[in-house]
C-alpha cells in the first residue's frame, strides 16, 4: 500500500420517503433536541471563520479502497465517489488555511484501524470520514435515500445498526482487534458531546449546500452508531454518509462532479461553524 499522503496547500481560495428521516427527538443526543436547536440554526459562516484554521489540523479519511469497493450499484463504487468528495474538501480546507491530511489519496485499502492512528499522530483536531450508504436489500433500493451523519456510541435503532454493519465488514480482523472494552473506553462523555456537536454543524451545512443542487434531498439526521472506523479517534470524529448509491438517482449524483462540489463546500462549512462555535 502507498503511504499515507498530506494534501497539498492551495494557494486560491479557490430523495423524501426515507426509513426513520428525522432523528428522534427524544433522545437528547439527537440533533432535534432542544439544547441543540440554536447549533442547528447557526448561520452558515462561509469562508470567514472568526479563528485561526491555520492552528486547527484536520484528517480526512475517504472510506473503503483498494481491493474493498464498499457499496456497489452496477459500474458505481463508493470508494470512487468518496474519494472524489474528499479530495475535493481537503482542496477547500487547505484554502481557508487548514492544515489538512488525507488517511488515502489514491485506490489503496488502508485498515480501519490504521486510519484513527494516522488522525492520532497527527494530532488531528477533527476526523471526518466520508462515506456512500446503501439499501439492504433491493426492495428497499428505491425508497431509502439522503444524507445522514454519524457519531461514535452503541447503536440505538436498527437503521443505525445496520448502516455501521455495512461499512464495519470491510475489515473484520478490526473487530477482533478492538475488544468491547476497549470499545467502550473511547466512549468518554466529552468526546461523545464535542462529535454530535460537530455532527449536527456538518449535517446542517451539507444538507444545505446538497439543496442548492438538489433541493428534494433527504435529510437523514444525525445518528449514533458503533463504527470501528472511529473508535481510537482521540478527536472528536463523524462518518457522514452523503447519500445511497443503491438509489437510482441518488447513485449517479453522488458520482456527478457538480453535486460532489456541493457536498465539500457543505463539509467545509461544516468544520468552519465548529470550530467557530468553540470560542
Amino acid at each position: 500500500p502507498q503511504p499515507l499522503q498530506k494534501a497539498p496547500r492551495q494557494t486560491d481560495a479557490n430523495a423524501q420517503n426515507q426509513e426513520n428521516p428525522k432523528p428522534d427527538a427524544s433522545n437528547p443526543k439527537n440533533a432535534g433536541d432542544a439544547k441543540d436547536k440554536g447549533r442547528q440554526n447557526a448561520p452558515n459562516l462561509g469562508s470567514s471563520p472568526r479563528y485561526s484554521a491555520a492552528k486547527k489540523t484536520v484528517v480526512i479519511d475517504p472510506g473503503h479502497g483498494g481491493t474493498d469497493p464498499g457499496a456497489v450499484n452496477g459500474a458505481l463504487q463508493e470508494k470512487t465517489a468518496v474519494l472524489a468528495v474528499a479530495k475535493k474538501l481537503g482542496a477547500l480546507l487547505s484554502a481557508k488555511g487548514y492544515n489538512v491530511f488525507y488517511t488515502r489519496s489514491d485506490d489503496v485499502f488502508i485498515n480501519l484501524r490504521d486510519r484513527t492512528k494516522f488522525a492520532n499522530d497527527k494530532m488531528a483536531d477533527l476526523f471526518v470520514s466520508i462515506h456512500a450508504n446503501a439499501a439492504p436489500n433491493a426492495a428497499k433500493a428505491k425508497s431509502m435515500h439522503g444524507i445522514e451523519t454519524f457519531f461514535l456510541s452503541p447503536a440505538r435503532s436498527e437503521r443505525s445498526k445496520n448502516a455501521a454493519a455495512l461499512e464495519n465488514k470491510s475489515d473484520i480482523e478490526e473487530m477482533n482487534y478492538f475488544s468491547k472494552q476497549t470499545f467502550l473506553n473511547f466512549l468518554n462523555r466529552e468526546k461523545i458531546i464535542a462529535s454530535n456537536k460537530l455532527a449536527i454543524d456538518v449535517q446542517r451545512e451539507v444538507l444545505a449546500q446538497a439543496k442548492t443542487v438538489i433541493p428534494k434531498t433527504a435529510d437523514g439526521g444525525v445518528r449514533e452508531a458503533p463504527f470501528w472506523v472511529l473508535v481510537g479517534a482521540l478527536m472528536p470524529a463523524v462518518l457522514v454518509e452523503v447519500g445511497y448509491i443503491t438509489h437510482p438517482s441518488e447513485g449517479e449524483l453522488i458520482n456527478n462532479s457538480k453535486y460532489q462540489d456541493a457536498l465539500a463546500k457543505g463539509l467545509a462549512d461544516g468544520v468552519d461553524v465548529y470550530f467557530s462555535n468553540q470560542r
